[in-house]
């Protein structure tokens, strides 16, 4: 697998679903997004994971994701958007992370408060 690619949120993509089916094609980790799919109609009502594979491309990371079909966290709270124009490479290197916006998103669900976690042990290693 290729080396990891960090999102502006914090989140390894290489750890991502939809990274792992548009990069590999990985069937295993289509499976687990059938239900969501599905309840999104994105797919219909019978189809399965290699529905979800045919897409490409679903996610290529945070980074490279203009031709993708669906947006992710990240990209829905223009995470982004705002690192490009503070010229940053992630939140955690903002002056003002975490803000509200990113604390609401990393509320969500456990890896959005793993990107947070992450972050803030990078910001802690620094100098």
């Amino acid at each position: 697998m290729n080396k990891p690619r960090m999102a502006a949120c914090g989140l390894d993509c290489s750890e991502c679903g939809a990274y792992k089916v548009t990069m590999f094609g990985d069937l295993e980790e289509a499976g687990k997004m059938v239900e969501f799919w599905r309840f999104n109609k994105w797919i219909g009502p019978d189809d399965g994971a290699e529905a979800i594979v045919k897409m490409n491309p679903i996610c290529k990371g945070c980074w490279d994701n203009a031709d993708c079909l669906i947006k992710c966290g990240c990209g829905n709270r223009d995470f982004r958007a705002c690192c490009n124009e503070k010229q940053i490479r992630h939140c955690g290197e903002c002056g003002v992370f975490p803000c509200e916006d990113y604390k609401t998103w990393a509320s969500q669900n456990e890896g959005c408060q793993s990107a947070m976690e992450h972050l803030l042990s990078l910001i802690a290693k620094s100098p």
